[in-house]
């Protein structure tokens, strides 16, 4: 949750800017860390289906009571802020993925629900936007473009497809809600 200089933290469509910011060390450590605590979550996060060590057991029961919903917190704010500011694409796409993953549990799924529109709003639609980086990459290289887009190692961690896992997490929930009621 560590502040992030405003010369870092302002909107900025420069492809050279992003670049530059992308390999800032400030980015880098935030990109690492919401990798970190997302693998984290994933692994300990839902006491149910961890082994059934018990220390692991104890670890997990531990990790979900104090400290899941505190790391989404953190993860929303990195996910809301790209909405009036820049955020690095690594921590963008470990927010989204973090995001897309509370959608699985109660008590995350519980903190979330208020931000739903605002994350569709100011994240899902912004992100699935065709952007005029696209658009110049489609008209200089349009083969190169159409290769990244369907190139398994350069979509893994491009934010555009994790919006579109968490906005199926989203659907799935919503459409699960209403056969429950």
């Amino acid at each position: 949750d560590m502040e992030c200089p405003a010369e870092l933290a302002t909107k900025t469509d420069d492809a050279t800017e992003i670049d530059r910011r992308e390999k800032h060390i400030f980015w880098k450590l935030k990109g690492i860390t919401a990798k970190l605590t997302y693998r984290i979550f994933v692994k300990y996060g839902n006491p149910t289906i961890v082994e059934e060590k018990p220390e692991i057991q104890a670890f997990s029961n531990w990790f979900s009571t104090n400290c899941n919903v505190a790391l989404l917190e953190s993860h929303l704010t990195l996910l809301l802020a790209r909405s009036t500011g820049y955020v690095g694409a690594k921590a963008l796409n470990f927010a989204i993925k973090y995001t897309s993953a509370s959608t699985k549990l109660s008590v995350t799924m519980d903190k979330l629900k208020p931000f739903v529109l605002r994350i569709l709003q100011d994240t899902v639609i912004p992100i699935l936007f065709v952007t005029a980086r696209d658009l110049n990459q489609f008209e200089t290289e349009p083969i190169e473009y159409i290769r990244a887009q369907y190139d398994f190692t350069e979509t893994l961690f491009a934010p555009k497809n994790q919006v579109q896992d968490l906005l199926c997490y989203l659907c799935k929930y919503s459409s699960t809600k209403r056969k429950k009621n």
